[in-house]
């Protein structure tokens, strides 16, 4: 089989020939560190980018409104508009962006370890699958760039973080407003995740060397499970 020849070309095959890409990843889990940088700048870039374009003070006006539809007080709202302002809004969403996927990885990546252990006879450690859950994650760079299409194209700085995330499944079909219970859930799911889960499930299957049904299982199951529960919670309480 034809492998990946360097670092950039692994994380193209990532994202149009996952076997081939993952094949040669098994054997230079060194180059990791580029899809990492390409991950967390992507994400920062692209959120930095959005709060340099957007109408802030339009923005909090849509956030307040739907506060406002959420049954929030008058007194909770305006405290909110005097506390939030540009700079605290744009770094707080940054850092939890960043941050965030760095420790979600990490217990990915833990999971990976323990699961493949039970089910999967290896030899693989946890760096190495922490490696490998960034190669998994090299979607979320598509997303991001397409994310910022969707500011470049907004008329006149109107648009909102729901905006940026125009394949989630609230987008594409069911169009909830903010103020239903479904709203994040709905929002929070998207095209790429189940993109995210097939490399997973390939990863696995050419790491593992399983049938793709126990890969599939092993890359879906925290999806599964955490959305699942999420659901089911929303149910009794709506």
């Amino acid at each position: 089989m034809k492998l990946s020849a360097n670092p950039i070309q692994a994380c193209i095959d990532t994202l149009v020939s996952p076997t081939t890409a993952f094949t040669t990843i098994k054997e230079k889990k060194g180059w990791s560190w580029l899809p990492f940088i390409l991950v967390i700048s992507a994400t920062f870039l692209m959120l930095l980018y959005f709060f340099q374009s957007v109408d802030f003070k339009w923005m909090i006006e849509q956030m307040a409104d739907g506060m406002a539809a959420k049954g929030q007080s008058d007194d909770e709202i305006k405290a909110f508009q005097d506390n939030m302002s540009h700079n605290i809004m744009q770094w707080s969403s940054i850092i939890a962006a960043t941050v965030g996927i760095t420790v979600i990885n990490l217990f990915v990546a833990l999971y990976y370890y323990l699961a493949t252990k039970i089910s999967a006879k290896n030899d693989f450690k946890f760096t190495d699958w922490y490696g490998f859950t960034w190669w998994v994650a090299l979607p979320t760079v598509v997303s991001a760039l397409l994310s910022a299409l969707v500011v470049f194209f907004a008329d006149n700085g109107h648009v909102s973080l729901q905006d940026i995330q125009p394949t989630s499944l609230n987008s594409l079909f069911f169009n909830i407003a903010p103020s239903s219970h479904w709203f994040n859930f709905l929002e929070s799911i998207n095209l790429f995740n189940f993109w995210t889960i097939a490399v997973a499930t390939i990863g696995l299957k050419v790491w593992l060397k399983v049938d793709t049904k126990k890969a599939l299982f092993i890359s879906a199951a925290p999806f599964i499970v955490i959305y699942g529960c999420w659901a089911l919670y929303l149910a009794f309480i709506a």
